[in-house]
């Protein structure tokens, strides 16, 4: 089965803590801090491959956690970092991060093959004791917790990237057509939608290489979700091209043509205006002569100048077709596409020195992204830890703003979930 569409929850690692920790030798018995740093939790990254054509991995599977950092050690160590998570999807993979009110923000769309994005952040290491030796503070007690990893629940879309895309009613014959010209092997059969899922196949000329795109049959009211709707019509977005087939043994050619026009220009109008090569299918069946006449009348109706016959069966003009194809595309540019969620997500997007306070029953709430990173990573139960973490307040102007607005001994000063007593 195809899968296209699925959402899952990753989780970078965290990182691993500072150690606290003195030298101990013969010559000096009490040594200098030595407590090393604690290890990056690893990250998680989104890769395109061109191995993949279905979300099906993201189907089975929903959840993804990078591995965390490992703990500083003494002499300066700095604990092993977590292994990076690099997960592959398939070229056209939309990744938005979904926010908890539900909204969706565009994280990557991936169109080539080998392009990565970081959708997860590892924790940093937490620094040992070591680290905060200065002429002041000869004998630090205290070390860093390592930072948690990112999380986030995303939402991954496919929108498969072809040159070509093979559109008609079902049954036209575009199974058969790509089955004939490529290695793809699709379902074939003489009933309606037996093609369930989009079908990529390859044709390969000397240096050319051309990707077309089986899309299932379209029916009128397709583009309103109609028989597989919306299921399949995305995927014609990132096409340079159509290729319109039309069974030359239905009643009505003009009504078919015009059907499926009025389907993909409903769906997006940038659709219509996409260059089409237009076939009628299945020329060993019918006669000719009339064959003729309805070619005529489609010309004149569809305003149309050229129109090929062929059979996909037997494979009767087909390279005629190609040719064509061929040579027109190179000309053609690909499709830029417009994503409904243009907003960008990305890690650095706010200022973590800009800081927010408001005053609340019990003292003052401080909103500040360097503040809430710090707090996660500081030991409350420290004083030097504590007192470290208070002068950075005072640093960034904190302190001197919430005094402004009547800070006193006692008030507690909350930062995420963590709450200081002050002491002037």
């Amino acid at each position: 089965m195809f899968y296209d569409r699925s959402t899952i929850y990753i989780k970078a690692g965290n990182g691993g803590n500072g150690i606290v920790t003195f030298r101990h030798s013969k010559e000096a018995a009490r040594g200098g801090p030595d407590g090393g740093d604690g290890g990056k939790g690893g990250s998680i990254y989104f890769e395109a491959s061109d191995r993949e054509n279905t979300l099906l991995d993201f189907v089975r599977q929903k959840e993804f956690k990078a591995t965390d950092g490992e703990m500083g050690g003494s002499a300066r160590c700095h604990g092993k970092n977590g292994e990076e998570m690099v997960l592959s999807v398939p070229v056209g993979t939309i990744i938005y991060k979904i926010s908890p009110d539900g909204k969706k923000q565009l994280l990557a769309d991936l169109v080539k093959k080998g392009e990565r994005v970081l959708a997860a952040r590892g924790g940093r290491g937490g620094f040992g004791n070591a680290h905060f030796t200065s002429s002041t503070r000869q004998t630090p007690k205290f070390a860093e917790f390592g930072s948690p990893g990112d999380e986030a629940d995303l939402a991954l879309e496919l929108r498969l990237v072809a040159d070509v895309a093979l559109v008609g009613f079902p049954s036209a014959g575009k199974s058969t057509l790509i089955s004939r010209v490529t290695s793809a092997r699709p379902k074939i059969a003489d009933y309606p939608f037996t093609t369930l899922t989009p079908n990529l196949g390859v044709i390969v000329r000397g240096r050319s290489r051309l990707v077309i795109a089986d899309i299932p049959g379209l029916i009128e009211g397709a583009s309103e979700g109609k028989g597989l709707g919306h299921e399949f019509l995305r995927h014609i977005q990132r096409t340079r091209m159509v290729v319109h087939l039309i069974d030359a043994t239905s009643d009505d050619w003009v009504a078919n043509y015009k059907t499926i026009r009025k389907e993909l220009e409903k769906f997006d109008k940038k659709l219509s205006k996409e260059k089409e090569i237009v076939a009628i299918n299945k020329i060993d069946l019918v006669d000719m002569a009339d064959c003729k006449l309805r070619i005529a009348d489609l010309k004149k109706k569809a305003k149309l100048k050229k129109i090929y016959l062929i059979s996909a069966l037997t494979g009767k003009n087909l390279d005629n077709l190609f040719d064509d194809v061929f040579h027109d595309i190179q000309y053609i540019k690909a499709p830029e596409i417009e994503i409904d969620h243009k907003k960008v997500f990305t890690f650095d997007d706010v200022d973590p020195r800009v800081f927010e306070i408001k005053k609340v029953t019990t003292g003052f709430r401080v909103y500040c992204k360097k503040l809430d990173e710090m707090a996660l990573r500081t030991n409350f139960s420290n004083w030097q830890a504590t007192a470290r973490f208070t002068d950075i307040m005072k640093k960034l102007g904190v302190v001197k703003a919430m005094e402004k607005q009547g800070l006193k001994d006692g008030d507690l000063i909350w930062v995420g979930e963590k709450a200081v007593e002050w002491e002037g």
